[in-house]
């Protein structure tokens, strides 16, 4: 991050798997640092009037990747905390118009932990095949996730806050 870079001007973009935190850290995140928040879910649930499992329920795991793109790239939020929906690595323009906002973190999780933390991932709208595995689902994203990343955190073992802490302490928020 660029030495004139600050809290005011960059967005500070969260990306990891279904169960990794974005959500919470990043509700966190805002409240210390007074930068707004925006949930990307929450934004594409409000655009499409439906919730998240309902609208990946009624499109193919292609057809929602591309609502997702599109309200991702329309998000003009610079200066803020955004939380990004999971599978948003799978394309490369959003993550590119992502990258643009600000620094995009990482919070990688342990497939181990993720199965503790999400047991109702089809409730969740967590985009996933049947018969495929979270563990399944981290291994073909970790070489994404790495890709954009400009800021890894390994999470399994911390607490939001602590989570919060090194993102701070790492962008000087």
């Amino acid at each position: 991050m660029a030495s004139e870079s600050t809290p005011e001007n960059q967005a500070v973009v969260l990306i990891g798997m279904p169960g990794s935190g974005k959500s919470t850290v990043g509700k966190l995140l805002s409240e210390q640092t007074g930068l707004p928040f925006l949930d990307t879910d929450a934004l594409i649930e409000a655009g499409e009037s439906k919730r998240l499992a309902e609208i990946i329920s009624h499109h193919t795991s292609e057809g929602f990747r591309k609502i997702e793109a599109t309200y991702v790239q329309s998000i003009q939020s610079a200066g803020s905390v955004i939380s990004t929906g999971g599978s948003v690595c799978y394309s490369r323009e959003a993550m590119q118009h992502l990258r643009s906002l600000g620094t995009i973190v990482w919070l990688d999780v342990s497939p181990e932990v993720l199965e503790q933390r999400v047991a109702d991932a089809f409730d969740r709208g967590v985009l996933i095949e049947p018969g495929t595995t979270l563990a399944d689902l981290y291994d073909s994203r970790f070489p994404l996730y790495e890709l954009y990343a400009q800021l890894k955190i390994e999470a399994s073992k911390l607490t939001a806050e602590e989570v919060v802490s090194q993102i701070c302490q790492q962008l000087n928020l």
